[in-house]
């Protein structure tokens, strides 16, 4: 599937949320360095917009690279397995998505048991460290977590979906160009989507996130794209936060199509046990 933001962004802020923001903080400046470097380099690369393709064009090559409307149509619900591996831990993982804009995802690293999850109206949160049991997200966070669920991703029917993009040009990124959109969803949040001018996939997206009431910048490079039902779904994430010098992988290990999914399992439960 294409799920840039559905399932990448969730994995990072799962994981990054029990963990101590003190400690990314002592590395900050660091990493700071580091990307003030990469923009450099990458910055002396940039060309002016490209005048013989236009962004429609572009977000219509890129549905049909993903494998176009009528394979996606045809998906009324998503499931994905796989771990998240980190410094000091391996998270065990799992998302389920269901039409138009239902997901949930949850992560497991030996007791720690740790679910986001969006009923299409209230985004709520079960988080371990907190042990108040589930919670109601409010602000940036909700509205994050809301972007989360976006079934294709915010490249498909963007004008429908309430959400802004703008072409902003080629960039030369190592031995590889891109194009450079910059999405801004319904929500009010902002990404940057860099693709293969050659395939049109999404290989990184820049962007910023909430982590215990703190704006952070993130990068995301995303590879191993694999056809699965006839839509191409990449399998293979990489995290990078500001302040962070360590990087979070993300490997999906299954997918499976159209499976019946009750709409409870996406609904804020009043007990925690009712979660099981």
């Amino acid at each position: 599937m294409y799920k840039i933001q559905t399932i990448l962004f969730p994995a990072l802020l799962l994981l990054l949320n029990i963990q101590s923001l003190s400690s990314l903080a002592a590395t900050e400046e660091n990493y700071d360095i580091k990307i003030e470097l990469a923009q450099e380099q990458t910055g002396k690369e940039k060309t002016k917009s490209s005048t013989k393709i236009t962004l429609n064009e572009i977000l219509q090559k890129h549905y049909q690279a993903i494998g176009g409307e009528e394979a996606w149509q045809a998906i009324e619900t998503l499931k994905f397995t796989g771990s998240m591996y980190t410094k000091d831990a391996t998270f065990k993982t799992a998302a389920v998505y269901k039409r138009p804009e239902m997901c949930r995802l949850d992560f497991q690293a030996g007791r720690l048991y740790f679910m986001e999850a969006y009923d299409g109206k209230i985004p709520w949160q079960m988080n371990p460290g907190t042990r108040n049991g589930p919670k109601i997200l409010k602000g940036k966070r909700a509205n994050e977590m809301i972007d989360t669920c976006d079934f294709e991703g915010p490249l498909v029917d963007h004008n429908k979906k309430g959400h802004k993009i703008k072409y902003l040009g080629r960039e030369k990124i190592e031995d590889r160009w891109a194009y450079l959109l910059e999405v801004k969803f319904k929500t009010g949040n902002t990404d940057t989507y860099y693709l293969d001018t050659e395939t049109y996939l999404p290989f990184l997206v820049k962007g910023n996130t909430t982590i215990q009431d703190q704006t952070v910048n993130t990068a995301i490079n995303i590879s191993e794209y694999i056809e699965i039902g006839g839509i191409l779904i990449p399998f293979s994430y990489e995290f990078i936060v500001d302040g962070n010098p360590s990087t979070e992988t993300l490997k999906i290990k299954t997918v499976e199509l159209n499976n019946e999914m009750d709409d409870d399992i996406f609904k804020l439960p009043k007990r925690p046990q009712d979660l099981r």
